[in-house]
């Protein structure tokens, strides 16, 4: 029986790993080399944390994982193929590190997790040093908070988990639930059609159903104003921010969302994402089912589902093309996703749901990130990953400063 040398084994293993990650860097990966990084990483972040492990016992058992994590996907691959589930199911049980820790083309991942010894020194050192570092203020993600303002102006808190029901001087019928306000079409009304306003702040987001039952899911730092009841010949609800639609079909009362900026999204039922920040660049309509109309001043596009309408707000330009709907409605689905993205547009999103304010001190980084992790992390956790690819920061209160790429 052929005896091989362990220190081999591993070694290999890790060459293995960083032929893995620079095929991940490069897009190259399959499916199931993926899933099977990505496990990798899960592990690396428990062993990272582990106060009984020495680095002798860390690295046999990376060892190990590493040949069970193989067998395991093997056996799954010939029993069933790589499901889709799979990998979705490995996003929602992400750690810190899991999943595709943010990447830029100029940095790999390798020369983080690889150099761990030169990382031990360093942390004794510091560790004897007779400077000591102020403690370390995390900040929590969002939460489910709103303002609801009624047709007379008042004003109520939607912060509270309490379940309450409110009456319109129409006598629309509101359910505030968790999280979520549910209008009652069927109530009796008396009177004109009064507008209520929902309002997000920073650090916040909250459900809504419509008086005809289209649901609408609402971004932090935004608002949606809406009548209480649709009697018109046209459904028409105005945005200021993000939101995610899953419109009621109706063919005799179209549905028409109208910006601030001039521009209108029309639909019968569909479902769509409408970013439409003040603080960005373009406004972004993306169809995840159905089809829908955009038009600014004389010009208007039809979108098919996968399809993405951009308006570039400096010559107000309206153009096709195709979209990455999972990351345009990552935000509603609990995550934070960036492919391709470059920081400042990162941080201008963590600003709104962290409900920070971001600087930056010296040159902006360059490049462009990838990257995914829960909406529900708190921001160290996000902060920790972006470090992985050089950007330093340094935050005080809720003052972001980023220093450096």
């Amino acid at each position: 029986m052929e005896h091989k040398d362990p220190i081999s084994k591993m070694n290999k293993s890790m060459q293995n790993i960083e032929d893995l990650i620079r095929k991940y860097n490069q897009g190259r990966c399959t499916l199931e080399e993926k899933i099977l990084l990505e496990r990798w990483y899960q592990f690396l972040d428990l062993s990272s944390k582990s106060d009984r492990l020495n680095s002798t016992e860390i690295d046999e058992n990376k060892e190990e994982v590493w040949l069970a994590i193989q067998n395991k996907l093997t056996t799954e691959k010939k029993a069933t193929g790589i499901a889709k589930t799979n990998l979705k199911s490995l996003w929602t049980s992400w750690k810190p590190y899991a999943a595709a820790a943010i990447f830029i083309s100029a940095v790999t991942i390798v020369a983080v997790y690889f150099s761990k010894p030169n990382k031990e020194k360093d942390y004794q050192t510091a560790k004897h040093s007779p400077k000591k570092e102020q403690p370390f203020k995390d900040i929590s993600a969002g939460t489910k908070k709103a303002q609801l303002t009624l047709g007379d102006g008042k004003i109520i808190s939607l912060d509270s988990a309490r379940s309450m029901q409110l009456k319109e001087e129409d006598g629309t019928l509101i359910d505030k639930q968790s999280g979520k306000l549910v209008y009652d079409d069927g109530a009796a009304h008396n009177g004109k059609i009064l507008f209520n306003t929902l309002s997000t702040p920073r650090g916040g987001d909250y459900q809504l159903v419509l008086p005809d039952g289209s649901k609408v899911w609402l971004n932090a730092a935004s608002s949606l104003r809406f009548p209480t009841r649709f009697e018109e010949k046209q459904r028409t609800v105005f945005l200021n921010g993000e939101a995610y639609f899953e419109v009621a079909k109706n063919a005799k009362m179209p549905f028409q969302v109208m910006l601030d900026n001039g521009m209108t999204v029309e639909v019968l039922g569909t479902h769509f994402n409408v970013m439409s920040y003040s603080d960005e660049k373009e406004v972004r309509t993306t169809l995840a089912e159905g089809i829908v109309k955009v038009t600014k001043m004389k010009k208007s596009v039809l979108l098919s589902p996968s399809k993405q309408a951009v308006m570039v707000k400096a010559d107000q330009s309206l153009v096709v093309s195709d979209a990455n709907v999972d990351k345009a409605l990552a935000w509603k689905d609990g995550m934070i996703e960036f492919d391709g993205d470059e920081l400042p547009y990162i941080m201008r999103q963590l600003s709104r749901w962290y409900d920070v304010d971001v600087y930056f001190q010296g040159e902006v980084p360059t490049g462009r990130y990838n990257g995914s992790i829960r909406r529900q992390a708190p921001l160290s956790k996000v902060l920790e990953i972006l470090k992985l690819a050089g950007v330093q920061f340094k935050l005080e209160n809720k003052k972001l400063m980023v220093t450096g790429g």
